[in-house]
């Protein structure tokens, strides 16, 4: 569309042009009569306070009264079709976005697409998780439906936006609002919508934590410390840094960090980290256990695992798959092999 509108342009100029050297040339006109009355050919006006008079002259406007009416009319209707066209596309095109955001469920709504938000996203699109956006900008919102983003221009505040986003279904939300008093006031909208959601807030101001733990935030996490602190480590530990880094932000490299739920009937249930013998089945290294909200930091042999531990493990993909099913209930393990 935008090669048409802009070959359409310059045919038009090309024509305007042509109108006026040949006027003033053949007639002698001056510029602005020349101009004048080839425009006034061309959108057919024809006031008649300018004319032709030598027979060059009139070979020249009859020319311009059917390629220049021509051109034209071709100009206004690509420029009228190019704005139909835009609006019917940027209509279904919402529209369409509207009836999959509707049918999202366990999907992470992302409030706020700045330079945190952004970092967010591009995390949650290689882990290829369900999300929705909502941000303000409309440059932004335009840049990310270009990339296929689920986006919607509004304000994260409101209680009607988040309905409409599905936080009813949802299974988390991060608010990456630059400023902590929007980001604590969606933090309370969201919880008072849905109090199972999980909700991580940014915040900036070390002294705002307290305001976002009152409103329910699950997760405080604050990018002036992290970034600070990550600093110091690189400089302190930089293989280490590197390492973690594989771990966390290549999705392509072979080991990853996962966290597993022990869920009911689940072979592991009464069993230590021993006599389960989940190092041998699966190869999986169990750096900690998640307890009733606290951490067992890399727990010893003789630690016994209950029903609703969250396993925080090192593996490969494939031997995730396998401590899946060990703690789902998919199977159990033999006593004798260690073999699911």
């Amino acid at each position: 569309m935008k090669k048409r509108i802009f070959h359409a342009a310059l045919y038009m100029v090309g024509t305007i042009i042509l109108g006026t050297v040949g006027f003033i040339f053949l007639e002698g006109m001056t510029f602005f009569q020349a101009v004048y009355l080839t425009i006034a050919t061309i959108t057919t006006v024809g006031y008649g306070d300018a004319v032709p008079h030598t027979l060059t002259g009139k070979i020249l406007t009859m020319v311009l009264m059917v390629a220049g009416v021509g051109v034209a009319l071709y100009f206004a209707s690509t420029v009228v079709a190019s704005v139909i066209e835009g609006e019917m596309a940027e209509a279904f095109g919402r529209r369409k976005m509207e009836r999959k955001i509707r049918t999202l469920r366990e999907h992470i709504i992302i409030c706020g697409a700045g330079r945190v938000g952004q970092q967010v996203i591009e995390r949650l699109k290689k882990e290829d998780v369900q999300f929705v956006v909502v941000e303000k900008d409309l440059e932004i919102i335009h840049r990310l439906r270009s990339e296929g983003v689920l986006a919607v221009n509004g304000d994260a505040t409101e209680d009607s936006l988040l309905m409409d986003l599905g936080i009813q279904h949802a299974r988390g939300l991060i608010t990456a609002l630059p400023d902590d008093a929007q980001n604590i006031f969606v933090t309370l909208t969201s919880k008072g919508l849905n109090p199972k959601a999980q909700v991580v807030a940014r915040m900036d101001r070390i002294e705002s934590e307290s305001k976002f733990r009152r409103a329910g935030a699950d997760k405080v996490i604050s990018p002036a410390i992290l970034g600070g602190r990550r600093m110091a480590i690189t400089m302190l530990k930089p293989g280490t840094c590197e390492y973690v880094d594989t771990l966390f932000y290549d999705k392509h490299f072979e080991m990853e960090i996962e966290e597993i739920l022990v869920g009911p009937g689940s072979g592991l249930i009464g069993e230590t980290l021993h006599s389960s013998a989940i190092r041998e089945a699966t190869g999986i290294i169990v750096l900690a256990i998640v307890r009733d909200g606290s951490v067992i930091s890399n727990p010893g042999p003789a630690e016994r695992m209950q029903e609703g531990d969250v396993l925080i493990a090192l593996g490969s993909r494939e031997q995730m798959g396998k401590l899946e099913e060990l703690a789902l209930g998919y199977c159990k393990l033999d006593d004798k092999t260690g073999q699911g």
